[in-house]
C-alpha cells in the first residue's frame, strides 16, 4: 500500500471502525435502560405540574420524586407495589418524574433521587431521602396520619 497523502488515517481504518462501533454499542446499551419502560404501579398515581395542587389538597399523599434512569428509583418500585394495599386508609402514595416534572423537582428542590415528600392536605410535613423499605413508607405513612401540619 502507498501512502495516502489525502487521509493519514487510511491505514487505520479498522481502528475507526472499532471505535465507531465500540461508541455504538455503548450508547445503544446505556440508553436501552432509559426506554425500558417501568411497569404501572396499581393505586399510585403519576404527577404532572398541572395536576399537582388538586392531587394534594386534601388527605395525606407520599409523593415520591424519581427518574427511569436511576437504578435505586427503579429497586424502590417493587417495594411501592408491596406497599401500596397496606397503607392506612386515606393515605396514597404518588410519583413524580423529575425528567419530565422539572419544574416541580426545581420547585421543591429535589437534588438527589429517588426523594419522599410527605405532604398532608397539601402541606410539606417530611422528606426522606434514598431507597425506602416498605416498614420506612408504612412508619412514613403512619406518622404523617398523626402529625400536625408542620414542616420538619
Amino acid at each position: 500500500m502507498g501512502s495516502c497523502t489525502v487521509c493519514p488515517f487510511a491505514k487505520y481504518w479498522y481502528l475507526v471502525l472499532a471505535i465507531v462501533a465500540v461508541v455504538w454499542l455503548w450508547n445503544r446499551m446505556f440508553n436501552a435502560s432509559r426506554r425500558t419502560p417501568l411497569p404501572e404501579i396499581s393505586g399510585v398515581e403519576d404527577l404532572s405540574e398541572e395536576g399537582f395542587e388538586e392531587a394534594l389538597a386534601s388527605g395525606l399523599v407520599l409523593v415520591d420524586f424519581w427518574a427511569s434512569w436511576c437504578g435505586p428509583c427503579r429497586a424502590q418500585m417493587p417495594i411501592i407495589e408491596e406497599t401500596v394495599p397496606e397503607l392506612p386508609e386515606g393515605v396514597r402514595i404518588a410519583k413524580v418524574n423529575v425528567d419530565e416534572q422539572k419544574a416541580l423537582a426545581q420547585r421543591f428542590k429535589i437534588s438527589g433521587i429517588p426523594a419522599w415528600i410527605l405532604f398532608k392536605d397539601g402541606v410539606e410535613i417530611k422528606r426522606v431521602s434514598g431507597v425506602q423499605s416498605k416498614e420506612d413508607l408504612l412508619a412514613l405513612a403512619s406518622e404523617g396520619a398523626g402529625e400536625d401540619t408542620k414542616l420538619h
